[in-house]
């Protein structure tokens, strides 16, 4: 693909990245798990899509935001799972 066509990817991971931004505390804190889920699936979606997009030829600000955003939730549970292993495992016994 020329780099010019790969301002669709661009595009797609940065409307991505925004409904992340701007609907995922909004369904965690109305407790709609559904909606959650899906926005997550749609950033692990966003991840390749941003990884691509970061050869094209569109604007800068819009080629980095992208993946920032598109990682976090993923980065969000994988810190927790990391947590819960370390607190599991090194924790003093009683």
């Amino acid at each position: 693909m020329k780099r010019k066509d790969l301002k669709l990817f661009t595009k797609i991971s940065f409307y991505i990245a925004l409904a992340v931004i701007l609907l995922l505390p909004i369904s965690i804190m109305l407790t709609l798990n559904g909606l959650a889920i899906f926005i997550f699936l749609a950033s692990v979606f966003g991840i390749p899509l941003s990884i691509v997009s970061m050869f094209s030829k569109e604007n800068l600000a819009m080629r980095i935001f992208s993946p920032i955003i598109n990682f976090a939730p993923s980065m969000l549970i994988g810190y927790a799972l990391f947590m819960d292993f370390v607190d599991e495992f090194l924790r003093s016994p009683p």
